[in-house]
């Protein structure tokens, strides 16, 4: 039988998501300032496998020795705070981040929960025209799952950091979207990491068909590079189809096929190099 804890994070990824769109820059109304408003300034970047979002996929590890079949439950959100449109100089806000990146193996008897990973911080944003800034203070912790360390002879890491950092983002064509950013980890557990990483992506969405909904062509990659891992980068490429609504009364679903080489980004095994593909979907209500 799959585990309740499983069915538990897949419920709590289904009715936590919350709103984002697809642009870099987001367009705020003409209300000068908004309090808790609908729509973050700053789009997620959809290949990020550590953005907050909603998400619930699969993922097949190649050619690993500890993992195979591998369920995917991320629930997440960036949520503005306080947000304020100048018009001619551009429109800033602050928010606040949070997520749970959960894995499950499916190989287990009782689909083991392995590792789950929290995230939590305060962002402040900025956009004008094309341009959008994000500039972000994170806390990250990892957890093993009780199922998991009872079942496997595990030398726990207990990963935790702090970490500061920044993401330029521009709209080069309304269906292309490139961006770039550092960041510094200011504490670690273990306190041996090093602290710097630098990162660049970009999106596509070359194709849209447009009826009561809104269908795009999705093409995203991200790729992450760790002072720790002497810089080799960490890839995450997603492609699928958008289903857009038009205006701001329903949802948007993502249908992504999602490719990973890499460290892990899974903090217990952050030490490892993995490579994945699986599917997964994305909820943004």
């Amino acid at each position: 039988m799959m585990s309740a804890r499983f069915f538990i994070a897949v419920l709590l990824a289904l009715s936590s998501a919350v709103a984002a769109h697809s642009t870099s820059a987001q367009v705020p109304p003409d209300r000068p300032l908004r309090v808790f408003p609908r729509t973050p300034l700053f789009a997620p970047p959809a290949a990020d496998p550590r953005w907050p979002k909603m998400a619930l996929g699969y993922a097949y590890y190649i050619g690993d020795s500890d993992f195979s079949h591998v369920g995917v439950v991320e629930a997440g959100a960036s949520i503005p705070v306080i947000q304020r449109n100048a018009r001619r100089e551009g429109a800033w806000e602050l928010g606040l981040q949070g997520g749970v990146f959960s894995i499950f193996d499916f190989s287990a008897p009782s689909s083991d929960l392995v590792n789950a990973d929290y995230l939590g911080g305060i962002t402040f944003s900025y956009t004008r025209d094309s341009l959008a800034i994000i500039a972000r203070f994170v806390h990250q912790s990892s957890h093993l799952g009780d199922e998991f360390l009872l079942n496997n002879d595990v030398d726990r890491i207990n990963l935790s950091f702090e970490q500061l950092g920044a993401l330029i983002s521009y709209d080069v064509r309304d269906w292309a979207r490139v961006y770039g950013g550092v960041a510094v980890i200011v504490r670690s557990d273990p306190s041996s990491l090093d602290r710097w990483s630098l990162r660049v992506g970009g999106e596509l969405r070359p194709i849209t068909a447009q009826t009561t909904r809104r269908l795009q062509l999705l093409i995203a990659a991200n790729l992450e590079s760790w002072q720790e891992t002497d810089w080799v980068p960490d890839t995450s490429v997603a492609a699928g189809l958008t289903l857009d609504p038009i205006g701001e009364s329903e949802y948007r679903v993502d249908f992504l096929l999602r490719y990973y080489i890499g460290r892990s980004p899974n903090g217990q095994f952050f030490t490892e190099r993995i490579q994945t593909i699986g599917p997964a979907i994305q909820l943004y209500f």
